[in-house]
């Protein structure tokens, strides 16, 4: 029966995941036939509704100067009694959500002074606010009113509607352009030339709309599983290469390594030449990365100075010969600024099956390792046991 209910929980998941697929596609198709900026609006609140099953959802949307927000489109219950209404910026949750620059759910209570704890629950009642932020400027939001069914909105819902709402903003944005260039149109016969030579460029943007929101879509892909400052693969996706290569390891009786590396007193580059220096300096570290890598090969970055490699069907001698390419590749000083900077590292080495059998287990003891490649100034160690002791 275990086994069958978790089944039948892995179905439902996928019905759900094929639902929000579907949601989002048919989204995407939809408003890019859109050039009216009223009608994209109408078709978010619409599509947003379905998403998060809400009784009511509204689109604020911000004027140019910021200083008071309008309802620009809404459905579901008592929404037309409130599109068309405006309201200061500073006033109830879409002012919240602007000066933080953040969703507004019930769990941002829980961070809340109790004094604006009571104030807020009293005023927002059970509402979910994703902003929409275009490239340019802040644009609004999405403001989902109590859940159908009496419930609260959940942490799926503000990460459905977060991901909506990404989407969803550079159409808007770019709808608004369109919308401000049809009325300069109207405004004047003198620009008319002008403006047909815009309208051909924007004619042939919206052409590519649902290219470009697919590609949106991989874009946001792509950050969640990487480092936004070197662009190597983040800890999230060192590990889930790391566990896919346990998996063909273990079914094709092969070994893989894992390297742990920490920049030595990386510290001291950033408090002696600032954080910009820093930040430079791990960008060329992870390009010095790169060049040692063969094809199968993942660098990733785990955080501050602490940076990963596996290495899929490579044994103890052949991690080995990787780490004195790392060594040897980090000897060359680095040019930050006006400023040529050497920087050592210390790495260490742990393998499957022999020193772990899953992924913490082997990221575990590759770091004990690193840690004795510091304590040690030999530049890498291979995990052995008993190596924990030392780091009491």
């Amino acid at each position: 029966m275990k086994k069958e209910s978790q089944i039948f929980l892995l179905e439902s998941q996928l019905r759900d995941r094929e639902f929000e697929i579907a949601m989002l596609r048919e989204t995407a198709e939809a408003i890019s036939g859109e050039l009216s900026l009223d009608n994209v609006f109408q078709v978010v609140a619409d599509h947003a509704r379905k998403l998060i099953l809400a009784e009511t959802v509204l689109i604020p949307v911000l004027d140019e100067k910021l200083a008071q927000y309008t309802y620009r489109a809404g459905c579901g219950k008592n929404a037309d009694e409130i599109v068309g209404q405006s309201l200061p910026l500073d006033t109830g949750v879409c002012g919240w959500v602007w000066r933080n620059k953040r969703p507004w759910w019930h769990g941002v209570l829980k961070e809340l002074s109790e004094e604006e704890r009571n104030r807020w629950e009293k005023e927002a009642g059970t509402i979910i606010l994703v902003p929409l932020i275009g490239k340019r400027h802040f644009l609004g939001g999405i403001a989902g009113i109590n859940k159908i069914g009496s419930k609260d909105f959940t942490q799926r819902d503000l990460d459905l509607l977060t991901l909506f709402a990404h989407q969803v903003s550079y159409t808007i944005e770019n709808a608004e352009l369109f919308d401000q260039l049809t009325k300069s149109k109207l405004q004047s016969d003198e620009y008319q030339r002008e403006l047909q030579a815009l309208n051909t460029e924007l004619e042939r943007r919206v052409a590519q709309r649902t290219t470009a929101l697919a590609d949106a879509v991989k874009e946001l892909e792509h950050l969640a599983m990487h480092d936004m400052l070197t662009d190597l693969p983040n800890r999230s996706l060192v590990e889930d290469r790391l566990q896919q290569g346990i998996h063909i390891a273990k079914r094709e009786k092969k070994v893989i390594s894992l390297m742990m590396i920490d920049l030595n007193r990386f510290k001291e580059v950033n408090d002696k030449h600032g954080h910009d220096a820093g930040d430079s300096l791990l960008k060329q570290v992870a390009m010095r990365l790169r060049r040692i890598l063969r094809q199968s090969d993942t660098a990733g970055r785990l955080g501050g100075d602490e940076f990963a490699i596996v290495l899929p069907s490579t044994d103890a001698a052949g991690a080995m010969k990787v780490a004195e390419k790392l060594l040897k590749v980090m000897e060359s000083p680095f040019k930050v600024g006006e400023n040529s900077l050497s920087i050592a590292c210390s790495v260490g080495i742990a393998m499957y099956p022999q020193h772990g059998g899953d992924v913490a287990g082997l990221c575990r003891n590759a770091d004990v390792a690193m840690y004795a490649a510091k304590r040690s100034g030999r530049g890498y160690a291979i995990y052995r046991p008993g190596d924990e002791k030392n780091m009491m």
